[in-house]
């Protein structure tokens, strides 16, 4: 256990020190909060009484999950595999569920200090009404998407040897994701055939996952969405393990 304290506080240092972090953390959210939400913003939804906004908000936290893991932390599995960081710990006790789990966790702090940005700012701007039950429940929701999508992450670095080649990867893997699965712009204003693509994304349903909680919903309500996601995090994490490697 002490090992794995440690890890987790030099991967902190790591992960602080890369201005790209940064960026996909604190930046790009909130520009896409200001862009879109200027043009959508006080729009109605089909939820009575509810504003685009409202429905956006949760969804970027999503987006955030998705950019924190295929960005953020398969390239910095990358760079420490390249740099030969990986190769150290070999010899050492840690083990490869080690390794994962301690970058997970700079995973989740990300995340979780993301969406806490992300809502103060609507709320400053737009004053989106924010409950205590709702943003716990939100706050679950997240960490459960987090188990797929951050194996996935961790599943996508061991596909490429250069930290350049995984960025490559993850935009690939992002961008269809991001515009398909309803964060960008509503599912329902695409055509037909584009709809029923959205529909084997399953960033999809994390996303109709978090706008429902956010929205008032209980959980018990959204039972196919976290089949999805389940039965998804449990192909991500067997491939995440089967895929590691420490070095190139």
């Amino acid at each position: 256990m002490s090992g794995l304290l440690k890890l987790i506080a030099f991967d902190f240092r790591l992960y602080f020190r890369d201005w790209l972090t940064i960026f996909w953390l604190l930046v790009y959210p909130v520009l896409m909060l200001l862009i879109f939400g200027s043009i959508f913003g006080d729009q109605p939804v089909a939820a009575p009484g509810t504003r685009y906004i409202e429905s956006y908000v949760p969804a970027l936290c999503v987006m955030n999950v998705m950019s924190v893991s295929v960005f953020t932390l398969n390239i910095n599995m990358i760079t420490q595999r390249e740099n030969g960081v990986l190769r150290r710990f070999r010899v050492s006790p840690l083990r490869a569920s080690a390794v994962l789990a301690s970058h997970a966790v700079q995973g989740v702090f990300l995340v979780l200090v993301g969406a806490i940005e992300i809502i103060a700012v609507a709320k400053i701007v737009w004053d989106i009404p924010v409950s205590a039950s709702g943003l716990l429940t939100l706050f679950l929701c997240l960490l459960f998407g987090c188990i797929g999508f951050f194996s996935l992450g961790f599943a996508m670095s061991g596909l490429t040897r250069t930290a350049g080649g995984a960025s490559g990867l993850a935009m690939v893997v992002f961008f269809p994701f991001l515009f398909l699965s309803g964060v960008a712009m509503p599912v329902t204003i695409y055509p037909p055939f584009m709809q029923r693509i959205s529909e084997w994304i399953p960033m999809t349903y994390f996303v109709d996952l978090a706008q429902g909680v956010w929205q008032g919903s209980a959980l018990t309500a959204f039972g196919v969405e976290l089949a999805v996601l389940a039965g998804f995090a449990a192909v991500c994490v067997a491939l995440a393990f089967l895929l590691f490697r420490w070095e190139n």
